[in-house]
């Protein structure tokens, strides 16, 4: 008997799983050709990409005079230490897209099929073309809607004319410029033919198409164009724009692309950083041009007053003949004019101040921002009020781009902002209320140095409050001039403190994508891997008997031995060929029986199996004809009485009028039911006529009594009995039988089947039970391989 496996194994055999995927090595180079091939094709069809970088600086210095610096602070356009996803954020925002991309010919798209035999059934392998390396370009006519997301074919034909089709199942109708849906479009298809240069007026497409002379008389295949709505770009190349920093403590801004035409993206980049950096330039010079209009709009007020004052003097002294009136006015005048200069300063802090708290007021929440401006105000608290406020506001502003109102960060800043406002209004209140007790002081002191100048001459007096009112109208114009002359120098020397550091340039020398060497090792993988997974999910899922392993698993009745597969010819022979294989493995079961049985009266044995095609009646006929070419006297009885195939094995006609049915039902004798072999001492009761009722034909008496004479008469008797799992001759049986013999078949018999007569052997119902493999295939099972040429052994 042979010996039993583990029946669970802890560990993978390796040499096992190399054999299992050794045997499937047609499946193997197959799917290796079919990944190569679907390789090849992937490589021919994959439109190649591009990888384009460029850097960008992001400074956070001041730039200009430092005047106009001092007088401009309030006007920065983003506090110091500005983080760089704020920056971030801006590059790739849909404004700053939009702006980019307005400025770019990228409405168009040009496409060319190549004439291969990968496009026969549909356009598998396109290419994407830059402008001009066509026959022809298109102009889009602006302010029409034109159809987007369609291809447009465009031939080139004779005498300078073009034939425009499109032939689509749906397409939509923007506004390009915006990106507008119009409508959609359901079952696009036009034909038109142009002369170049004309346009094409459809209510689906209004373009022109121009010859492009260095390209005419080139074919390479089919071309087509798509038109791009502005929104379609924003959001490819949104996807497709990548920002990082240098590195973690760098202000160095790495900006980089994929496409698959490098004069595109090189283009984009490039656009996009100078975009940038314009904007940048673009807001600090517009707030620096407000507060020039701010200041020449005060100047020309102030310039009129002096002007009327001026003409004022001269026409008094002209009328009353004076030249000189200081002489005349004395200490009095003096202190009148400092008075009175001290007066129209407070009175112009106040109402300075005055409008500045109103304006306040106004925007008192913190989401409504306040551009004050420190010019005129002396009071250094107040001044840094001011710069605070307006460096909260600038943060805010930059850090909405990209967040919300409801943002934590915003919220808290939102708290500064609403109590330095606070804090702003009630100190412009407590220097309003100063102010005001300041001018009323000043207006007591100038209404006693009038009481005294009233002694004086009417004409003196009258001279002096001219050129008073001439002398102050004066020093506030050359101030404001002098402030406005600052704050035109700094609008001329004001610079961005962002530059390009690198214009945008390819990265490497070929595409990025696809990498034959990848894509190659890829194909070898996947040819390699998903076989080997294929077979082996086969045979984890496989739930046939394979091996003496599985029934290891499953049961623990002895197994006598294996069945080698034979052939057709090897079936025929093996009754009278000792030496073949088939002939050597039910000797070894006869071997390992008989050393089981070794003390027993093991003579009537039982060979079944669970269902039909196992081979029970192939190992009956050959374990029998074994023990009678070794010397015994055996006899074979068929009552599996449903399908007899014995007859078969012996040249026994199937048709015969006497066997073991018409003996059991008393219509033959035992001699004429017994039918003698070509191999002596082997005998065989067939089963003759098909019964109506094989199972009152197996309980009959009768078979009791042949059985007892049988045993008598032969060393051993065989008895075929029908499938375990069909019929229930076998319970019927087991009372005549000493041994018995339960078959299955390799890559036959479901494992769920075994179970059956194990659970009958567990629980005693069925005892001397062995098994044999029947038909293995050595050769393609790991656990016989050593076996497949070991019964050639000698011959």
């Amino acid at each position: 008997m042979e010996s039993r496996p583990v029946p669970f194994a802890a560990e993978i055999d390796l040499h096992e799983l190399f054999f299992k995927l050794q045997r499937r090595w047609p499946l193997f180079v197959g799917s290796l050709l079919l990944a190569g091939a679907l390789a090849w094709v992937y490589l021919q069809v994959k439109t190649p990409v591009y990888d384009f970088e460029s850097t960008l600086l992001i400074g956070d210095q001041s730039t200009g005079s430092k005047q106009a610096q001092e007088l401009l602070q309030l006007l920065d356009s983003k506090p110091k230490g500005l983080k760089l996803e704020d920056e971030v954020g801006l590059l790739t925002s849909s404004g700053m897209m939009r702006r980019t991309l307005a400025q770019l010919p990228f409405t168009v798209s040009y496409f060319v099929e190549p004439n291969s035999w990968l496009n026969w059934v549909r356009p598998l392998q396109v290419r994407e073309r830059a402008a001009g390396d066509l026959p022809f370009w298109v102009v889009a006519v602006p302010g029409r809607p034109q159809l987007t997301g369609v291809p447009i074919y465009v031939e080139t034909l004779p005498d300078g004319k073009f034939r425009i089709h499109a032939d689509a199942k749906r397409g939509e109708l923007r506004q390009l410029a915006t990106g507008d849906l119009v409508r959609e479009v359901l079952g696009v298809k036009f034909d038109k033919t142009i002369a170049a240069g004309d346009t094409l007026r459809s209510p689906l497409l209004t373009v022109v198409l121009r010859p492009e002379p260095d390209q005419l008389g080139t074919s390479e295949g089919q071309y087509f164009f798509k038109l791009n709505d502005l929104s379609s770009l924003v959001g490819d190349y949104q996807s497709r724009l990548k920002v990082k920093p240098t590195d973690h403590e760098s202000r160095i801004l790495e900006l980089s692309v994929q496409g698959s035409v490098p004069a595109k993206e090189q283009q984009f980049l490039n656009t996009l950083m100078n975009t940038y950096v314009q904007d940048d330039l673009l807001q600090k010079n517009l707030i620096g041009g407000k507060t020039v209009a701010f200041l020449d709009n005060e100047i020309n007020k102030l310039a009129d007053s002096k002007n009327r004052a001026s003409q004022s003097l001269s026409s008094f002294r002209s009328a009353n003949s004076l030249v000189d009136a200081g002489t005349q006015s004395g200490v009095g005048i003096q202190q009148q004019t400092e008075l009175n200069s001290n007066r129209n300063r407070l009175a112009t802090s106040r109402r300075y101040y005055q409008n500045m708290l109103s304006y306040l007021k106004e925007h008192r929440g913190p989401s409504r921002l306040a551009a004050l401006s420190s010019a005129g105000v002396e009071d250094p608290a107040t001044t840094g009020l001011i710069q605070q406020l307006s460096e909260l506001n600038s943060q805010r502003a930059s850090l909405i781009v990209n967040g919300t109102e409801i943002n934590p960060i915003v919220v808290a800043l939102d708290e500064k902002i609403s109590t330095t406002k606070e804090l702003l209004i009630q100190t412009l209140t407590g220097l309003i209320n100063s102010s005001g007790s300041a001018l009323s002081d000043v207006e007591q002191q100038l209404g006693s140095v009038r009481g005294q100048l009233t002694k004086m001459p009417e004409n003196e007096r009258q001279m002096n409050n001219l050129q008073n009112t001439s002398n102050f109208n004066e020093k506030n114009y050359s101030y404001l001039v002098e402030k406005r002359n600052e704050a035109a120098i700094a609008l001329a020397t004001n610079v961005t403190d962002k530059k390009v550091v690198d214009p945008a340039k390819q990265n490497g020398l070929g595409p990025s994508a696809p990498k034959p060497l990848l894509v190659a090792l890829l194909a070898v993988l996947a040819g390699l891997l998903l076989p080997a997974a294929v077979v082996l999910m086969q045979d984890k899922t496989n739930r046939r008997v394979q091996s003496k392993e599985d029934l290891a698993r499953l049961t623990n009745i002895p197994l006598l031995g294996v069945i080698p597969h034979g052939t057709q010819e090897d079936k025929q022979t093996m009754l009278h060929d000792p030496r073949s294989s088939i002939a050597e493995a039910f000797r070894a079961v006869r071997v390992n029986m008989q050393y089981l049985a070794a003390g027993l009266d093991k003579r009537v044995i039982g060979v079944t199996s669970s269902v039909p095609g196992e081979g029970k009646s192939f190992c009956t006929v050959n374990l029998a004809a074994e023990l009678a070419q070794s010397g015994r006297r055996v006899a074979v009885l068929e009552c599996d009485m449903r399908r007899p195939t014995l007859a078969g094995y012996f040249g026994i006609s199937s048709r015969a009028p006497h066997g073991l049915s018409t003996y059991l039902a008393g219509e033959s004798t035992l001699d004429e039911a017994r039918s003698r072999t070509s191999i002596p001492s082997l005998d065989v009761l067939c089963c003759g006529p098909l019964p109506q009722n094989p199972t009152r034909l197996i309980e009959s008496p009768r078979l009791a009594e042949l059985i007892q004479q049988l045993r008598e008469e032969y060393d051993y008797l065989l008895v075929d009995i029908p499938p375990l799992g069909y019929v229930s001759e076998f319970l019927v049986l087991l009372q005549y039988l000493d041994a018995k013999i339960y078959v299955v078949r390799q890559n036959y018999t479901d494992r769920a089947l075994v179970g059956q007569i194990t659970e009958m052997h567990r629980d005693h119902k069925v005892k001397q039970l062995y098994m044999v493999i029947n038909d293995v295939h050595f050769g393609n099972t790991y656990e016989y391989r050593h076996k497949a040429n070991a019964y050639k052994y000698g011959v």
